[in-house]
């Protein structure tokens, strides 16, 4: 199985920290832009969009994050990170919809604005703080809910959202960047130049 992956995005950093976090049997090949790998029709035999992350098992290509993420949680079921009740699957798939039709397009749109309207993203932190309230994670238990959704707020821009009202949000944020996954794919940025 590989993943292939370009780190510094959150869509591709959750789908590797959670590879990483589980130690998962996964190949992880960071693409070159610079030779413009993804636009290889090699490739884009893997994923017609040209984008990344994309996984290949076997004969098997699958492309889009969470997608990814719940087919590694299958594959794995070891990592507990996807119910198998209906239930709790259904909670789940609500909050990898919520990432990727509100969260994410919030924070899109602030990443572009001219004049950033931080506060634009505080009703969904406070949706976030009362999910959490009680809970060590979004659905009690580590899911991979909490890996698509912590990602966005790991970004530059995340950590620069006002957390002061969202108690809930910044202590479960802090426990999942301490995740061995997230830990072990964080940017280092290269030293200034004296």
């Amino acid at each position: 199985m590989r993943l292939y992956t370009f780190t510094i995005t959150p869509n591709n950093r959750k789908v590797e920290a959670f590879v990483k976090h589980f130690d998962l049997d996964v190949d992880i090949h960071h693409v070159s832009f610079k030779d413009k790998e993804t636009q290889s029709p090699e490739y884009r035999a893997i994923n017609p969009m040209g984008k990344v992350p994309a996984l290949v098992d076997g004969d098997f290509r699958l492309w889009e994050s969470n997608a990814i993420l719940t087919y590694l949680a299958t594959k794995f079921p070891q990592t507990k990170a996807l119910p198998a009740d209906a239930r709790g699957r259904a909670d789940v798939d609500r909050w990898l919809h919520w990432q990727s039709c509100h969260l994410m397009p919030a924070m899109g749109a602030l990443k572009t604005a001219e004049e950033k309207d931080l506060s634009a993203v505080t009703p969904l932190l406070q949706i976030l703080d009362q999910q959490l309230a009680g809970r060590e994670y979004l659905l009690g238990g580590l899911t991979v809910a909490d890996f698509a959704v912590s990602a966005y707020l790991m970004t530059k821009l995340g950590r620069q959202l006002d957390y002061s009202a969202c108690p809930n949000v910044a202590g479960w944020v802090e426990r999942m960047s301490q995740l061995k996954g997230f830990a072990e794919t964080q940017m280092k940025m290269p030293p200034a130049a004296a």
